[in-house]
């Protein structure tokens, strides 16, 4: 009996383990489409649903496509530390839209705030200027920026990124980066049929974004 109970209290150690590490994770999720239900007397609930990790295809890219969960929004949550830290180590991976007729490819950011439909606030380029800003914490005047604050050298940037410990990357507010085949309030066009993420970052480069 004794040995049974301490397998079993090891087996929910190593569960609580693994959703602590799977909630840390900064990695591309599928939005899920909202759901209404009815609710206590005759009102109705809109049920938002819970984010489903997105699979790469053979290609290790990413897929929008007219079945399954490949018709589902992509969205990365993370501080802005973290959501630049992806792209950059995926920079040439990215998002192919195998969708005929809706080709494009369209990219958001706003605050993340769970449950709550999404509009876009901010332009592109805030990502990296904001991942600067919470990088200067840390690390003052270690990342060359141009007036508006953008980083000059996105690898510059990245080297930076990798002094830090993991605390000061997720040591900030919480953004919701959004992409989708159809356009939303406050999303940008990034690409057609495919883009990569290296491409994403060089557009967030550009203030005219």
């Amino acid at each position: 009996m004794k040995t049974l109970i301490n397998t079993s209290v090891l087996f929910i150690l190593y569960i609580m383990g693994m959703g602590t590490l799977s909630a840390q994770e900064v990695t591309l999720w599928r939005e899920p489409a909202p759901i209404v239900k009815e609710g206590k007397y005759y009102s109705l609930i809109v049920d938002r649903g819970e984010l489903q990790k997105a699979a790469k295809d053979s290609n290790n890219e990413y897929l929008f496509a007219e079945k399954g969960n490949a018709i589902k929004p992509l969205v990365l949550i993370g501080t802005p530390i973290e959501v630049s830290e992806f792209l950059i180590k995926n920079q040439t991976r990215g998002i192919e839209n195998h969708i005929k007729e809706l080709p494009d490819i369209y990219m958001g950011i706003t605050d993340y705030v769970p449950r709550q439909r999404f509009t876009g606030l901010f332009p592109l380029h805030d990502l990296l200027s904001k991942s600067v800003e919470q990088i200067s914490i840390f690390l003052p005047g270690s990342v060359v920026t141009d007036a508006a604050g953008i980083p000059v050298d996105i690898k510059e940037m990245y080297d930076v990124i990798k002094k830090l410990k993991h605390q000061e990357k997720v040591d900030g507010k919480l953004l919701y980066v959004k992409f989708s085949y159809l356009p939303e309030e406050g999303m940008k066009k990034v690409g057609r049929k495919t883009i990569s993420f290296g491409k994403i970052l060089k557009q967030m480069q550009d203030k005219k974004q």
